[in-house]
């Protein structure tokens, strides 16, 4: 505010800190950034670099430990307030767990080998099954094809 006044009106400094009560000594005090905010100002530009380079994916916790990884030693609470300032908040993702069926209990698949004999050689009766396992990659699907005389999986 002080500078836009001295440019409209071309008055120095000193009268305008004196007109509005202000002393001058603040006004240079803030007008030169300190040590701390230099060093808020560079790791702040670390952390939204990776923060973009994740996809706005990464909240505090794993930015903080990606600047461990590249040598930078700080505390959580100041990477959640440097990116509080500049507005950068973790997309959180919807939780996905994927259907095994088509979710109608009322009517299950009918068991065709119920009537049958229990099979009296390799090869002739296989049964499937499918499932899910959550990974760090995402979910990953596992089939199995046992064959039910000898009780092996087969494929």
């Amino acid at each position: 505010m002080i500078q836009s006044l001295k440019k409209r009106t071309g008055a120095s400094i000193r009268k305008i800190c004196t007109v509005l009560e202000y002393p001058c000594s603040s006004y240079h005090a803030a007008a030169k950034p300190t040590p701390t905010k230099v060093k808020d100002d560079l790791m702040a530009e670390q952390i939204e670099l990776i923060f973009r380079q994740h996809r706005r994916r990464y909240g505090y916790r794993r930015i903080l430990g990606e600047l461990y990884d590249l040598g930078i030693v700080c505390g959580a609470a100041r990477v959640r307030r440097l990116m509080k300032e500049r507005s950068l908040h973790a997309i959180q993702p919807k939780n996905f767990v994927p259907k095994t069926s088509d979710g109608r209990a009322d009517q299950p698949s009918l068991n065709l080998l119920s009537e049958q004999a229990l099979p009296d050689g390799p090869n002739q009766v296989l049964a499937g099954d499918i499932t899910f396992i959550p990974t760090s990659k995402g979910w990953r699907y596992l089939a199995v094809v046992i064959d039910l005389y000898s009780r092996k999986a087969v494929g």
